[in-house]
């Protein structure tokens, strides 16, 4: 049983997709927080729009100033009003001196009379704020676009973890759906249609379990077929036996009965012998039945097939035959010609092939007429063919057609072929052998 290769585990392909998975969600968290802190950083870079969030902060400091009659002096309620306003940076100066600070300069600092504010306030922009005591400048900076990068970010976070679990649960989804493949396909074997194949995907352990699941559906269809033909060879041999045997048994026992009849000693009498033929006819119809049975019951790989020289495995049966067809009084032509290639067989199996020739030759031939042999060579095929004429006082028995589909059997599992035919007297056997 060939099994396909498994290269990795069920735990490292899932490690190894949560990985990817990572790789590709930060690759795409990356490209969004690119393209996204662009768009941000350009927007907030119009005027219209720092002007606009600028506006927005002074006004809502003048109204808390307002409903809060803040004095000059006490500017530290101007925390209340910071508070939650982290991104928004005020300073506050009064006759040119620092009296409040959202940061950490100190209050003390103060400017020359002809005030030049460092170079960090440049970029502030410059209001007046009115008190009870009189007025105060105010300058007043906004990081907005920070609080649309943390939106931003928070937002291609959630696209991250969105792309990480799809891409997971995509792949999971795909594992799980292979098993309620399996399990219906499971489902379909367990109501009896052992033909339905089970699907092999990927090469995990899902996809080894599916092919040893495949596997015991292929053995389980191999015994029941075998025991299928063990079945149909069993009722065709209790057949056989039945009908077979009953003929010649039944003359057996007549010519016993005639012996236990008779005066004069059995070894005298001509029926002992008659009850000696018949004795063997149902010896030798028995082994032709099981020899039925056993090739009827056997499968192909149960042969043992070698590679041999065609003239060197064929060449010493087709003389051995011939030997003996002329011992038994037949006359014998043959031209066979053995070519150089090769044969796959089993020799032991072929040469009972020879053996079931001989004995139907023996048996049904015409020794007047001379027993040809020839070969041929046909579409890479080594073609023997054998003919005889047939004697018309004898009829063939049920044992010599057991014989012919013997050979026939026997053939194919050899991938060859065996062929007979009746023509007007003439009976012809071929045997085909594939060269290699």
């Amino acid at each position: 049983m060939n099994k396909a290769k498994r290269e990795y585990k069920l735990s490292q392909t899932l490690m190894i997709t949560a990985v990817l998975a990572c790789l590709a969600s930060a690759l795409l968290f990356l490209g969004l927080q690119y393209l996204s802190r662009g768009i941000i950083y350009d927007y907030c870079k119009k005027p219209e729009v720092i002007s606009a969030h600028i506006e927005k902060k002074i006004t809502s400091l003048r109204q808390y100033i307002k409903d809060n009659q803040i004095s000059l002096s006490d500017l530290s309620e101007l925390d209340n009003w910071m508070r939650g306003k982290e991104l928004t940076e005020i300073v506050i100066y009064h006759d040119n001196t620092l009296i409040y600070s959202s940061h950490t300069l100190s209050p003390s600092f103060s400017f020359p009379s002809q005030p030049k504010f460092p170079d960090f306030y440049l970029w502030h922009n410059k209001y007046i704020l009115t008190f009870q005591e009189g007025t105060a400048e105010v300058f007043i900076k906004d990081f907005f676009e920070h609080r649309y990068i943390d939106y931003i970010t928070y937002f291609n976070l959630l696209v991250f973890f969105l792309c990480f679990i799809t891409i997971m649960v995509f792949f999971i989804h795909k594992k799980v759906s292979y098993i309620n493949t399996l399990e219906k396909e499971i489902r379909i074997l367990e109501g009896g249609d052992l033909h339905y194949s089970i699907t092999i995907k990927g090469n995990d352990e899902l996809a080894s379990l599916a092919q040893e699941i495949d596997e015991m559906r292929k053995a389980f269809i191999a015994r029941e077929d075998y025991a299928e033909r063990v079945r149909a060879a069993t009722n065709t041999l209790m057949a056989g036996v039945s009908h077979d045997l009953r003929t010649p048994l039944t003359a057996l026992i007549g010519y016993l009965e005639v012996l236990e009849g008779e005066d004069i000693p059995a070894k005298e009498s001509s029926f002992l012998g008659k009850c000696k033929n018949r004795a063997l006819q149902i010896k030798d119809l028995i082994n032709h039945l099981f020899d039925y049975f056993f090739i009827s019951t056997n499968d192909y790989k149960e042969i043992d097939l070698k590679h041999y020289p065609a003239q060197e495995v064929l060449r010493e049966m087709i003389h051995e035959h011939i030997y003996l067809m002329e011992q038994s009084g037949f006359m014998v032509s043959s031209t066979v010609d053995l070519p150089e290639g090769r044969i796959k067989v089993d020799a032991g199996m072929i040469q009972r092939i020879f053996d079931n020739m001989l004995s139907n030759v023996q048996k049904y031939a015409d020794p007047a007429h001379p027993v040809r042999l020839y070969s041929t060579i046909d579409s890479g095929e080594l073609v023997l063919v054998f003919e005889n004429h047939s004697r018309h006082s004898l009829e063939p028995t049920p044992k010599a057609g057991l014989g012919l589909n013997n050979c026939q059997k026997i053939m194919l599992l050899h991938q060859g072929r065996f062929m007979y035919r009746q023509n007007d007297h003439v009976f012809t056997i071929q045997l085909a052998f594939p060269l290699i």
